[in-house]
């Protein structure tokens, strides 16, 4: 409860004889109509024990929140030291929409009569804050982050069961209405499902925000609302998608042949995709034998590898999702056509080899194709003609033959003796547009000095077989001595037979092994090893290791640009140390002309002159007429060092042969 009182001016002019008294409380409120009734009580009391008055005419007004709720004249009795009651009554006042409300009340009084103590005039007013009314009701949801697809428990409670209810969801900038809830309830709920249309709404965020408002209606008028924020996300499985991927050959051979072939095919991607619910595919990439291509259409390099080699594909979207297919292809190993062991000889009419005077050909050859489950179109070709010919004459053919190896009977096609002749062999498959060829040359019948085709090979006086690392001699090996031909090796003694015109001889082979290191290494030879071995153990004859300490100097006489020395064979110089004065060092200082002196150890002085720099020049003199100096003022720094004398070495052993 409030009370205001205020004074009544008397007839004599004062005022604190009378009091206007106002009473003013909330007596109860409505939820439902968001008002209050409020009881007032108007009336006068007298302050003293000698001011009443009996049958007055007086008047007395009353307002309440802006309105007057009693304005009227009413005859009164006051005793002294009494209060008198004149009017109350009751008033609603309505809450402003959230429920609050303060009000203003005041009353007001006045009397026509003029006797001298009579009451006069008088006022009073203050304020009253009444009771909060419960309005909008409160909205809470059971999932602050939610997938699209899943189901949202939204709830409320409200202040009477009376409320009705709306429910609102804000989305994209739109709002749109979720369902009605009828009174009767303090508790309004409901389920949603979030729908999975709302992922369009996110093409480039894999999150948003949804607002879902809680209106509540008294009758068909709004009390209010409340609203809850929800994160919105897009369902972990949406991301972009890749529709397709071909591969083709961009090779039409291979394509031809239905096949990836290894080191022919290259391959065209081309690939298909799409975003998920509004997004779009930002880049694509594939793995491939170790490259990355960039883009949804490309044509890798020649594929390197065989069997089955993996590509990846990964794609991303405007989300920053991405997908990701794996797969295989399997291809075919290839490898060029293989032309080995390839020779042409002359040969005899029984085609037994007869390089001094054969007519016929004797050819052999390895040649091997990849069949590609036989769909590899191979061709083999020999063709010969006389070395400076114009054209070629065909000697044979193999179609699809993917693996060949023989000595072939060419016929008698070297008519000449004294002619040179070529021997092409020609290996060409589907992927090759003109032969492969390799071109053997056969000399005439007898040739002094034969290299084989790769080089690694040498034959004397006759064809070479080019088989490498080896040297053939077609003839007789004749030292001063001893005369070897078409020998056969009589393995359990160390002689061979050798022909000698129509007579077999034995011949000492070890003797031919002497003569050959004889010859190698004569007496006087100078061998050099890692080994502490005396070579006479391997090559004979008598060595002594020399040398020993000492580098090797060429004979004769050599200039090192500024000085020239001569050099005798056997003689020997150099030595490994060598002895430096390095100088004095003098901790006083003298003028320019002191004479400075040093004792030696022999009891010699050496002398000289200290020059102005401070530098001083020593040469032999006597004590007289020079200072001696004590130990802590000089110093003479000598040593006997190898530094500069012995270059940069490694060791080995040297060995003279003397005999």
């Amino acid at each position: 409860m409030a009370e205001f009182s205020g004074g009544i001016q008397i007839g004599s002019g004062q005022w604190d004889k009378y009091s206007l008294i106002l009473k003013c409380w909330e007596d109860s409120y409505s939820i439902e109509n968001n008002t209050s009734r409020v009881y007032w009580w108007v009336g006068i009391r007298s302050n003293t024990q000698y001011h009443n008055h009996q049958g007055l005419s007086e008047h007395y007004k009353v307002v309440v929140n802006g309105s007057t709720v009693h304005d009227a004249s009413h005859t009164v009795s006051c005793g002294s030291g009494q209060t008198v009651g004149i009017a109350d009554g009751y008033t609603t006042v309505s809450h402003n929409a959230d429920g609050s409300k303060s009000i203003s009340v005041s009353a007001s009084f006045s009397c026509d009569n003029t006797s001298y103590y009579a009451p006069r005039t008088g006022s009073c007013s203050g304020s009253l804050t009444l009771t909060t009314i419960p309005r909008a009701s409160s909205i809470s949801i059971d999932s602050p982050s939610i997938e699209c697809g899943n189901t949202i428990n939204i709830n409320g409670s409200s202040a009477s069961k009376n409320f009705t209810h709306k429910i609102y969801a804000t989305w994209n900038g739109k709002t749109s209405e979720l369902v009605t809830i009828a009174s009767g309830t303090t508790t309004p709920s409901f389920s949603y499902t979030i729908p999975t249309a709302w992922e369009k709404d996110l093409p480039n965020s894999t999150s948003g925000i949804a607002t879902f408002t809680l209106e509540t209606f008294s009758g068909s008028n709004s009390v209010g609302s409340k609203s809850v924020n929800a994160t919105i996300k897009v369902r972990s499985g949406v991301v972009p998608s890749i529709d397709n991927i071909k591969i083709t050959d961009a090779n039409s051979v291979c394509a031809g042949i239905g096949k990836i072939v290894q080191s022919q095919s290259r391959l065209n991607f081309a690939i298909t995709y799409s975003g998920a619910q509004g997004s779009t595919v930002t880049s694509v990439s594939t793995e491939f034998e170790g490259q990355t291509y960039n883009n949804s259409s490309f044509t890798t390099g020649t594929v390197q590898g065989s069997g089955s080699i993996s590509y990846t594909t990964t794609i991303y979207d405007s989300r920053g999702r991405s997908s990701q297919v794996s797969g295989k292809i399997t291809v075919s190993a290839y490898s060029s056509p293989r032309l080995t062991n390839v020779t042409a000889k002359r040969a005899n009419s029984s085609y037994v080899v007869d390089e001094a005077s054969g007519t016929y050909a004797l050819l052999h050859f390895k040649v091997g194709f990849t069949s590609l489950s036989n769909k590899n179109a191979t061709s083999f070709y020999i063709q010969y003609r006389a070395s400076g010919a114009s054209s070629w004459t065909k000697i044979n053919s193999w179609d699809n033959n993917y693996s060949l190896e023989q000595d072939y009977k060419a016929g008698n096609l070297f008519t000449s003796t004294t002619a040179t002749y070529e021997i092409a062999f020609g290996v060409k498959d589907k992927f090759m547009s003109d032969y492969s060829w390799q071109i053997v040359t056969v000399t005439p019948t007898y040739t002094l000095i034969n290299f084989g085709k790769d080089g690694k090979s040498l034959t004397f006086f006759g064809q070479d077989g080019n088989n490498a690392n080896r040297l053939t001699v077609n003839g007789d090996l004749v030292s001063n001595k001893y005369k070897f031909s078409s020998v056969s090796e009589n393995t359990s003694s160390s002689h061979v037979l050798v022909e000698s015109g129509n007579e077999i001889q034995y011949r000492d082979w070890n003797k031919l092994v002497s003569s050959i290191k004889n010859a190698m290494y004569p007496v006087g030879a100078v061998y050099i090893t890692y080994n502490n071995t005396n070579p006479s153990t391997f090559l004979g004859g008598t060595w002594e290791q020399f040398g020993q300490g000492r580098t090797l100097i060429g004979e004769g006489t050599g200039n090192d640009g500024s000085t020239s020395m001569s050099f005798t064979a056997n003689n020997t110089g150099g030595k490994y140390n060598h002895s430096h004065i390095y100088g004095i060092k003098v901790n006083e200082y003298y003028s320019a002309t002191s004479n400075l002196g040093v004792r030696k150890p022999d009891g010699s002085w050496q002398g000289g002159i200290r020059d102005g720099t401070g530098h001083a020049y020593f040469n032999n003199c006597s004590q007289a007429g020079n200072k001696e100096l004590n130990t802590d003022t000089y110093k003479i720094e000598s040593n006997t060092s190898n530094s500069g004398t012995i270059q940069p070495y490694i060791v080995v052993f040297f060995w003279r042969r003397t005999a």
